[in-house]
């Protein structure tokens, strides 16, 4: 089988040859032996969380002799990574492992792919239909949105007004970190109100206008949890300008560069880390296994730990900080 050249759909997807982790694309990372091809269909290209999945991938990659490469749409939305599945469906790797933004709206394309007899494997977020893949490798997110909420709750004191800033609605992933931090909002803290769920769009600055709004309207809001790194980074940019850092308490999923600062600057109370470089190895290994004819764990579990000010300094937290590149 020839290496994977991806070609532009509707101007929507362009093959970078930079290294992992570039924030313009993907492109070729691992050279194989002449043994399989696999493509990782990222959720968004430049996210600290989807490079470190890349660069777990990779490696394994390297270590199995697998023929690897990894694409990612500019956007984290369906429409953005649909058109970049189908580019790399017609080049007929041996594998796909991909992170479906949405898990009904990716359907018909996933269905594409394995009747294409390509191998997929889903990695942080899944499918309407999980028996599409031959693995799922992700977090337990609805256990993580209910540890984000006793943290929430704690530094609340247990009442007040705490608003969720969720992504896009139909992503499996956020949408379960909504699910536990609800639930475990309403069925043990019956003195903290949680507000309507406002949703991004998965950009930083819909999250920006979201929480700004609901700060003008709620001026006594205490917590804000954050589902991902463009919530964060969004709402830590409305409690900037509407003078609340330190008033408002800000709880989150994930990591970068801008959300490590805001920790240390007393923004971010602190955020569930994923182990995002595991996710990848994972995904990798388990593809490897489905094209050997191997048995395959349906569901993996991986799991998280949680970055504060006081945990800054402590590598059992910090070695798992999400990559820039590989």
């Amino acid at each position: 089988m020839k290496k994977i050249v991806t070609a532009g759909m509707a101007g929507a997807l362009v093959l970078f040859l930079a290294a992992c982790g570039d924030d313009d694309g993907g492109g070729a990372t691992a050279e194989g032996d002449g043994g399989y091809e696999v493509v990782y269909v990222q959720g968004v290209t430049g996210n600290p969380f989807f490079t470190s999945v890349t660069c777990g991938a990779e490696a394994a990659a390297t270590d199995l002799g697998v023929d690897f490469d990894y694409q990612g749409g500019k956007d984290y939305s369906a429409e953005a990574q649909t058109p970049i599945l189908q580019a790399v469906i017609a080049q007929q790797p041996d594998g796909i492992i991909v992170s479906p933004m949405a898990g009904e709206a990716m359907m018909p394309t996933l269905t594409e792919a394995q009747s294409a007899g390509i191998e997929l494997v889903f990695v942080d977020t899944t499918a309407s239909d999980q028996s599409l893949a031959a693995s799922f490798v992700a977090s337990d997110n609805v256990e993580g949105g209910r540890f984000a909420a006793e943290q929430t709750a704690e530094l609340v004191g247990g009442s007040g007004k705490v608003l969720v800033l969720g992504a896009t609605p139909g992503i499996s992933t956020t949408d379960a970190r909504v699910e536990g931090f609800v639930e475990t909002m309403e069925s043990e803290y019956p003195d903290i109100e949680v507000l309507e769920t406002q949703y991004s769009g998965s950009t930083p600055a819909g999250a920006t206008d979201k929480l700004s709004a609901v700060l003008s309207a709620n001026p006594d809001l205490a917590a804000v949890f954050a589902v991902s790194t463009q919530e964060v980074e969004g709402a830590i940019v409305a409690l900037e300008q509407a003078d609340a850092v330190g008033t408002v308490q800000l709880v989150g999923f994930d990591t970068s560069d801008p959300i490590v600062e805001a920790i240390e600057a007393g923004s971010v109370q602190g955020v569930v880390v994923q182990k995002p470089l595991d996710m990848g190895r994972q995904a990798m290994e388990q593809m490897v296994k489905a094209l050997d004819g191997e048995a395959t764990e349906a569901q993996i579990e991986t799991d998280y730990v949680f970055l504060t000010a006081a945990t800054l300094e402590d590598e059992d937290v910090t070695q798992y900080i999400y990559r820039n590149e590989c």
